[in-house]
């Protein structure tokens, strides 16, 4: 609610609700107009004296733009709501549309004149009586008069009387109301606030009522009376022009155009009640109008023009005024020096910038000739400036501006720059010269002080530049001393000895120093060795010298940090003092130049330059160039590594390539794609080709032409881009006659100083003897496991292939089964030897099956017994269970050999439960036994057992009594163990 609230109070604000206030406003004002003009008495029933509603329309347009035109629509029709009458469409059309033109011609008519609504400007009142008052005018007329002949309401004989009528009013509803309207919302300046205020107030506004009551009382007299005919011949109803003319040029545009509507409202309700001059002088009632209709016309036109002068000129009057007191203010307080001098040259004006700065008043200066007074006859110079004033005053347009020495009235010396402009009359005669004067005499010092500075840096630059001329021959004597050691041989090729001689004699040639040498350090760097020391004196070379570091640790600390020592004073600079009494002295030393000489970013030692005589200052030239000479020493140390590294390398090259021309394995280089760069004599052996130039030839791509399985090549390039290398890679390869031999490679990646690979490099040696050699070993290999597998079981044997010297376990929970043929030494002596291995073989590679089938391990064979176990080497839980199942297959087995070879076998079976020792024995004919009561147990069980049955102790019966059936032997003698239960396994439970 309240955000509706705030929109309905902001509405008016907007841009729609202002345009509609406008509107309203207008239309509201058109229709009172309206009503107040058809209500006077006595007027014609078509038109009025004055129709207010047309300037009314015309004021609003003016004001607010000629998009409220249809406030005048609406404005007819609120009259018609207060003033019903008939409404005839054509009449009603007509009157809104001549209006609505009307207005609308008028507004941008003016406006494309430059109209202002102020009425400030002469231009304005006149364009407003033409163009809005006259012209506008007869538009409205025309069309509102022709719609009255459509309607019928008048015939054509009355057409132009009853435009013409129409046209008086909408007219004079112009001139009077229009002005008044703009001037009041538009309020402008008047001549009274154009003036410096000195009166009272409120005595300016006793005058204003006296001025009202007046312009009322004589309104009144003059048209309100009745006058008879001998009175009504003089022009009574001028009577109150005075005050009109009164209230313009004494109160302004406002109070004129009000005035004329005061004056024209009293007329016009005077003869409408038959009062007044007009009455008297006209025949009829539409000429009284048209009298009261001119004289309002007069009045009003007349009484606009003349306080829309005034007031403009008043504002000129007021302008120049301001304009005046600005520059004379400007004149009097400004910075500068004016004056003015008549034609004669005397002083004329003189303002208080010139009184303070020259030390005269006004009245003391004013006449006389500045010279003398506030310009010397001579400057300081001597030049003669008297002559100088009068060449000025006789062509004063060749000095526009020129500056000059002046005096002041204390007798300093001052300079000024003067600006002149020559004063002539219409006649082009010199009147005067106006000058406007600037204190330079600082600047002007300080131009002279520069002039002076100017003159000392000539010399200076003078000097510099011989100076320069000398250090740029000096330049040109080290740039080439330097080209020639850059071209000597000595350098270049490694002889460090001349080459350091040549480096010490350019530098005592070039800089002209007595002693030049280079000192290098030792291993430890504790002292410094002279290599060559050249003496130009002697012109000599020498070398051996040293200086250890304990003796001298300032010099030695500087040779480390700083870039060279450049010593003035050798004997007082603190870095080389340390040489005062053991070297400089004794030798004559005053000045010093050393160089640090660095090698891979270390100092490696130092050149020294030593000058005799009076101390010297070394240039940064000298400087830069013992630089450079440390360089070309550190150049020529490293030319002779260089040259030893080149010896060693070829050295080594050779070698190398006697090592690759007679190796026995054979070595390559392979680019990324497969083909060979180089290959050894070996290789080519290797791979059955003749020359290398017939392996090149022919192996052109590795790939797909050497590996009898290409992916091996694929392999080794993926671990060699993962890992760099490859090592001990073997693979099968083709031989240049289509042989496969085997081969193993040692390769590696060869990569740029970026990372990008150039090639592949390696080694290839032929290992088919050894593979053959492998393969033949790996068979026999097999055959000695198959046979030991055969004596011991796989892991004992795995053990005793680790080289266990004694292998024996305990196992706590293990079942062991005898087994005997009963009858067995009765068949064998009714059958042949071979006959009765035969048949043994034969139950017992059963047996052995049965044996592998369940999981356990046989351990031997004794005559026609039989021995196994469960739960060991390797244990298990269901050990109990896997022996039963193998003694009721035994008998199974048997049973069906018996068949197979009509005759009657049948064997016994015992078994026990319980720990025992495992081991192997001997060290020849190795055997896989076990040892203890269980063993022994379970031997008795057997021997003390019934053919054809399987019999068990009382522990085993716990182990497989859940899932076996079991026949209760009860209690027998068993020899070594007394008495024991024993049952006798039958069968498997059905679940």
């Amino acid at each position: 609610m309240n955000l509706n609230l705030n929109q309905f109070l902001r509405f008016p604000q907007s841009r729609i609700g202002r345009y509609l206030v406008q509107v309203a406003v207008v239309s509201v004002a058109y229709a009172v107009g309206a009503r107040l003009a058809i209500s006077i008495e006595g007027v014609s029933p078509f038109a009025a004296s004055v129709w207010p509603p047309a300037g009314i329309a015309q004021a609003g347009l003016l004001l607010f733009g000629s998009k409220v035109w249809p406030a005048i629509v609406l404005g007819t029709f609120l009259l018609n709501l207060v003033n019903p009458s008939e409404q005839i469409f054509v009449v009603w059309l007509g009157g809104n549309a001549g209006a609505i033109l009307q207005g609308v011609f008028a507004a941008t008519a003016l406006r494309w004149l430059g109209f202002r609504p102020s009425l400030a400007r002469l231009k304005d009142v006149v364009n407003l009586i033409l163009f809005g008052g006259l012209i506008s005018t007869q538009i409205s007329c025309t069309i509102g008069v022709f719609s009255l002949y459509l309607a019928g309401k008048i015939d054509g004989s009355k057409y132009l009387s009853v435009r013409w009528e129409w046209w008086l009013g909408d007219t004079m509803g112009v001139l009077i109301l229009t002005p008044l309207i703009l001037i009041f919302l538009r309020p402008q300046v008047t001549v009274k606030s154009l003036k410096i205020p000195t009166e009272n107030p409120k005595k300016d506004l006793l005058w204003r009522v006296v001025w009202l009551i007046l312009l009322i009382g004589v309104s009144c007299i003059v048209f309100e009376s009745k006058n008879d005919a001998s009175i009504s011949r003089y022009p009574l109803e001028y009577l109150p022009f005075p005050l009109i003319i009164w209230a313009a040029l004494q109160f302004g545009q406002l109070a004129a155009v009000l005035a004329s509507f005061i004056v024209s409202s009293i007329a016009i309700l005077g003869s409408s009640q038959g009062g007044g001059p007009f009455i008297a002088k006209a025949e009829n009632i539409p000429q009284a109008i048209l009298f009261l209709q001119a004289f309002m016309a007069v009045v009003t036109i007349t009484s606009l023009l003349l306080a829309t002068t005034v007031a403009e000129r008043a504002s000129a009057e007021y302008s120049l005024r301001e304009s005046e007191i600005k520059y004379r203010e400007l004149v009097e307080n400004a910075n500068s020096i004016i004056l003015k001098l008549d034609a004669d040259g005397h002083i004329t004006f003189f303002n208080e910038f010139a009184e303070k700065f020259f030390g005269y008043k006004v009245e003391e200066i004013l006449g006389k000739n500045p010279v003398g007074t506030i310009i010397p006859h001579t400057d300081l110079e001597g030049n003669n400036l008297e002559l100088v004033y009068n060449e000025i005053l006789r062509n004063p347009a060749r000095f526009i501006s020129y500056e000059n020495e002046n005096m002041r009235r204390s007798g300093d010396r001052v300079w000024v720059s003067w600006a002149n402009k020559p004063l002539v009359d219409s006649a082009g005669e010199l009147q005067g010269i106006l000058c406007i004067g600037t204190d330079i005499t600082d600047r002007r010092k300080a131009e002279i002080a520069l002039l002076h500075l100017n003159e000392k840096l000539e010399i200076r630059v003078e000097e510099r530049t011989n100076a320069l001329k000398q250090s740029e021959l000096q330049l040109q004597k080290q740039k080439s001393a330097l080209i020639d050691l850059a071209k000597n041989k000595a350098l270049n090729q490694g002889d460090l000895t001349k080459a350091l001689q040549e480096i010490t004699e350019t530098a005592s040639r070039t800089l002209e120093v007595a002693r030049s040498s280079v000192w290098l350090y030792d291993r430890t760097k504790s002292k410094i060795e002279c290599l060559d020391l050249f003496e130009s004196a002697l012109n000599q070379h020498s070398d051996g010298w040293e200086l250890a570091a304990a003796d001298y640790p300032v010099y030695f600390q500087a040779l480390q940090e700083e870039r060279a020592i450049a010593a003035f004073d050798a004997e007082k600079d603190f870095r080389t003092k340390e040489f005062v009494e053991s070297y400089l002295i004794p030798l004559g030393i005053t000045s010093m130049l050393d160089t640090p000489i660095q090698i891979g970013g270390q100092t490696a030692g130092v050149l020294c330059l030593e000058h005799v005589g009076m101390p010297r200052f070394w240039t940064i030239e000298e400087q830069s160039f013992a630089v450079s000479l440390a360089d070309s020493v550190t150049f020529a140390m490293e030319a002779r590594e260089r040259q030893r590294a080149e010896e060693a390398l070829r050295q080594a090259e050779a070698k190398y390539r006697s090592i690759f021309e007679n190796a026995i394995v054979g070595i390559f280089q392979t680019t990324p794609d497969g083909e060979y760069l180089s290959v050894n004599p070996a290789l080519i052996r290797i791979y059955g080709y003749s020359s290398c130039e017939e392996l090149m030839a022919n192996l052109t791509d590795i790939n797909r032409q050497l590996y009898v399985y290409p992916e091996r090549r694929a392999e080794v390039i993926n671990l060699m881009r993962t890992n760099g290398k490859v090592s001990d890679w073997e693979s099968q390869v083709y031989r240049q006659d289509g042989s496969i031999i085997w081969i193993s490679e040692n390769a590696y990646t060869v990569c740029d100083t970026d990372g990008n690979l150039l090639y592949y490099e390696g080694t290839v040696e032929d290992i088919t003897t050894r593979k053959q050699a492998e393969a033949a070993l790996r068979l026999e290999q097999e055959k000695s496991d198959r046979l030991l597998l055969n004596i011991l079981p796989q892991a004992i044997a795995e053990r005793l292939k680790q080289d266990q010297s004694i292998i024996a376990d305990t196992f706590a929970e293990v079942t062991v089964l005898f087994a005997d043929i009963v009858g067995f030494t009765q068949i064998s002596s009714k059958i042949s030897p071979s006959e009765l291995v035969s048949l043994l073989n034969e139950i017992f590679s059963t047996f052995d099956r049965l044996a592998e089938k369940h999981g356990l391990e046989k351990i031997k064979t004794i005559g026609d017994a039989y021995m196994v176990v469960g739960g060991l080497p390797m244990p298990r839980s269901d050990h109990a269970e896997a022996i039963a199942e193998m003694a009721l297959d035994m008998q199974q087995a048997i049973a069906d050999f018996s068949n197979s070879h009509k005759q009657g076998f049948s064997i016994r079976i015992g078994i026990n439960s319980g720990p025992v020792v495992a081991g192997v024995i001997g060290i020849k004919k190795f055997i896989y036994d076990l040892w203890g009561d269980t063993v022994n147990t379970a031997s008795r069980m057997e021997s003390h057992g019934f053919p054809g049955c399987i019999q068990v102790t009382e522990t085993t019966y716990q182990k497989l009594e859940e899932k076996y059936s079991f026949e209760n032997r009860g209690a027998i003698e068993v020899k070594g163990k007394g008495e024991m239960t024993t049952y006798l396994l039958k069968s498997r439970k059905l679940l």
